[in-house]
C-alpha cells in the first residue's frame, strides 16, 4: 500500500465521516456520564439513609430520657435498675439496649439523702445508646472529592440528659 492509496482512502473515510450526523459520534457519551452521575447520586442517596436512621434513634433517645425523668419524678423510690426495668417496656423499638442512669443533682441536699426522695429533689436522667448496629456503611468513609479526601464520620454513641424534680 503506497502513501498516495492510504491518503485517498482517508480522505474517503473522512468525507464519509462529516455526511453522518452528529449524533453518530456521541451515543456512548450519554452512558459515561450516567455511570459518573449514578454513582456518585448512590452515594450521597446512601449517606443520606444512614443519618436519617442514625437521626432517629437520636431522637428516640431524647425521648427515653424525657419518659425516664417524668417515671422517676412521679416514683420518689426509684433506682437507676429500675429505671432501666421501667424505660425498657416505654422507649421505641429502635433503641433497644440503650442504659438510663439517675443521678442526684446534689446528692449533700438533706431532702435527697437516703433512699427516698422528697419533693423539690433535684436529680438527672441520662440515656446513653450503642448506635453502631444501625450502621449499614463503614463508621468512617474517606472520600476524594474536587482533589481532595472528604471524611465522612458517623455518631454512634448517643446520650441525652434531662433534669427534672420529685413531684
Amino acid at each position: 500500500m503506497t502513501l498516495d492509496s492510504y491518503l485517498s482512502r482517508m480522505i474517503r473515510v473522512a468525507a464519509t465521516a462529516m455526511r453522518l450526523p452528529a449524533h453518530t459520534f456521541r451515543r456512548g457519551q450519554a452512558m459515561v456520564e450516567f455511570a459518573l452521575l449514578a454513582t456518585l447520586s448512590m452515594v450521597v442517596l446512601l449517606v443520606g439513609i444512614q443519618f436519617a436512621i442514625i437521626g432517629q434513634a437520636a431522637l428516640a433517645v431524647t425521648q427515653a430520657s424525657y419518659l425516664g425523668a417524668r417515671a422517676a419524678s412521679v416514683n420518689s423510690t426509684m433506682t437507676s435498675s429500675q429505671l432501666n426495668t421501667t424505660l425498657q417496656t416505654l422507649v421505641s423499638p429502635t433503641i433497644t439496649g440503650a442504659q438510663a442512669s439517675l443521678t442526684l443533682t446534689n446528692a449533700s441536699d438533706p431532702t435527697c439523702a437516703g433512699g427516698t426522695r422528697t419533693f423539690g429533689c433535684g436529680f438527672n436522667v441520662t440515656v446513653t445508646y450503642n448506635a453502631t448496629s444501625k450502621l449499614f456503611l463503614p463508621t468512617t468513609w474517606s472520600l476524594p472529592i474536587f482533589g481532595s479526601t472528604q471524611i465522612i464520620t458517623f455518631p454512634t454513641a448517643l446520650s441525652s440528659t434531662q433534669s427534672a424534680m420529685t413531684e
